[in-house]
């Protein structure tokens, strides 16, 4: 497309893992959340052997995931903490929760995360389409305040006109309260919502239940599920999500659309 549409009156919401950044280095990051907690552990004279702590930590993960996905159950850092010493029998005391909390909302940072390719090209192409770009992201143990940082240092926070992370929200998707809140945030309705993400169950299954439109990310090649737009590499997002808010007439020529 050699001119932006015309997308004023619509919102592109934005999933964040998976589809503007990348985890990098997963197993580095499991590796030092158990080396942390260990340390943190043997410090407090709550020593337990490192198979059972990694044990406790992947299980504790796994679980919070899935209820996050299914159900969109948001837990808090305290919950997860929880799920990670109760199996362990450690008596944790304040002072421990407090260093714990650190490693644990911190150490998604240890795998690199950053950019997927054109992502930044393509925000910035979105930019001058006139739509409203949100960031809609579930987040379990990395907190919202680490996301923005990381979003600071990756410069993709100035893309945005809102960011709206579920451990601030207190649900996740695929709940339609999150797409409800992207609405009501940008003074307007689900329908003009537009939400792009990786996940079938948390991206397109929760958008196009709460009403809003999704795209399916699908980096992989994948066949699209049918009767749901997809694209294979971010800079198809443009032209797809012209497709997805713009009537076209007889002849397939896109024409502005009214955003009331």
């Amino acid at each position: 497309m050699t001119t932006s549409p015309d997308l004023s009156g619509w919102t592109v919401s934005l999933d964040l893992w998976g589809t503007l950044i990348v985890h990098g280095d997963r197993a580095a990051v499991t590796d030092w959340r158990v080396a942390e907690f260990t340390r943190v552990l043997d410090a407090f004279g709550q020593a337990r052997p490192g198979a059972q702590i990694r044990h406790a930590v992947t299980a504790a993960d796994r679980i919070a995931l899935h209820r996050q996905r299914h159900d969109g159950v948001q837990p808090t850092v305290g919950e997860l903490l929880a799920g990670v010493l109760d199996p362990l029998a450690v008596q944790a005391t304040a002072e421990m929760l407090s260093v714990l909390e650190v490693v644990h909302t911190h150490a998604s940072l240890r795998g690199c995360p950053r950019p997927i390719d054109g992502a930044q090209h393509t925000l910035r192409t979105l930019g001058g389409t006139g739509a409203r770009l949100v960031l809609t992201s579930n987040t379990l143990s990395t907190s919202p305040q680490v996301h923005r940082q990381l979003l600071d240092d990756l410069e993709l926070s100035p893309f945005f006109a809102d960011m709206l992370f579920s451990g601030e929200l207190g649900v996740a998707k695929p709940r339609p309260e999150v797409f409800a809140t992207v609405a009501e945030r940008a003074h307007s309705t689900p329908e003009k919502v537009v939400h792009v993400g990786d996940d079938w169950l948390t991206d397109v299954r929760g958008a196009l239940d709460a009403g809003s439109r999704a795209v399916h990310y699908q980096p992989t090649g994948r066949p699209a599920r049918p009767s749901v737009l997809a694209i294979t590499a971010l800079d198809q997002l443009v032209d797809v999500l012209s497709a997805a808010c713009l009537p076209t007439d007889a002849a397939g020529i896109t024409r502005k659309q009214d955003p009331r």
